[in-house]
């Protein structure tokens, strides 16, 4: 019947069925799961017993017979508690419910990665002087042979460093390998050539054969 109900939903994807708490483990170890409908009544372990064990456990909706475990699915803080029989209708209602919940939590997570990347910086030493530089004031950076040309909102800065080194400094999440000689700021990217990226400055970058795949799926 809940398969049923899942394929009604379109943003419900079944990962798969598992007829015992030992099954659900091994499942939950190997694969990403977002949501489970959880039975209370099941073989050797129940399902409140199986999920106290678990240390991460994804968002829960318990499907039961019998109303007494309400009590312990607030403690456990499960999203939803359906009884049984559960109608669709109730079933959707539980399963929004989920969904906005994740969805909070995702904006929640990227409101903070925004908010502290806005405070990140490094320290970039020129000749004998060290500057601050905030990471969201990057635009690019450029090898030059044994240096790097880092191109910001403020200007430039030159530094004695490999670009290899420079790309594990800065967050992925952020900036992003073109070519072998230059790395980008994603937000600073606007659009693309066959052969070249188009920044929101007018500077024009070459696009390297090898990372062009990788760069255009990431951004675009």
């Amino acid at each position: 019947m809940l398969g049923a109900y899942c394929q009604k939903i379109s943003f419900l994807n079944i990962t798969g069925k598992c007829k015992s708490a030992a099954e659900a483990a091994v499942f939950l170890k190997e694969k990403n799961i977002e949501l489970i409908f959880l039975d209370i009544n099941m073989p050797k372990q129940s399902g409140v017993d199986f999920l106290r064990q678990l240390k991460k456990p994804p968002k829960v909706i318990f499907t039961t017979a019998y109303s007494e475990y309400a009590i312990e699915g607030y403690e456990l803080d499960v999203v939803d508690y359906l009884l049984k029989p559960i109608g669709f209708e109730r079933f959707e209602n539980a399963v929004l419910k989920a969904k906005e919940l994740s969805e909070t939590k995702t904006k929640a997570i990227a409101f903070d990665a925004a908010q502290s990347f806005e405070n990140q910086h490094i320290l970039v030493k020129e000749g004998y002087s060290q500057h601050i530089v905030f990471l969201k004031d990057i635009i690019h950076v450029k090898a030059m042979r044994e240096y790097v040309v880092y191109h910001t909102s403020n200007g430039k800065l030159m530094e004695l460093s490999p670009i290899s080194s420079v790309e594990k400094l800065l967050p992925s999440e952020h900036f992003i390998r073109i070519h072998r000689s230059f790395l980008v700021a994603k937000s600073a990217v606007t659009g693309h050539e066959k052969k070249s990226l188009l920044l929101k400055d007018g500077t024009i970058l070459p696009l390297g054969k090898t990372y062009k795949q990788w760069v255009l799926k990431e951004l675009f």
